[in-house]
């Protein structure tokens, strides 16, 4: 429908390559300034796109900055790992 605005809990877009998916970059979340913040976003994608560096860091933009760390899988006695470690 129209006016859905999509952001994310901290209010910063998503932009940046995509981890674990090759040839993979996201720019999306913008909100309500999605129209501004587009053509910035689009230089920023056509530099991640072609090898060159963006403009500016893009840490504090990362998808992934939601995602909660990767946990060892496996059976452990105590701190041992036994049987099959995944």
């Amino acid at each position: 429908g129209a006016c859905i605005r999509p952001c994310p809990p901290d209010g910063m877009p998503l932009i940046g390559r995509v981890p674990a998916l090759d040839n993979v970059v996201m720019a999306c979340g913008h909100n309500c300034w999605g129209i501004l913040w587009g053509p910035f976003t689009g230089q920023i994608v056509a530099e991640l796109v072609s090898g060159r560096q963006p403009p500016v860091p893009l840490r504090a933009f990362a998808p992934d900055r939601f995602c909660s760390p990767k946990k060892s899988r496996g059976r452990h006695m105590g701190q041992t790992p036994v049987g099959e470690q995944w």
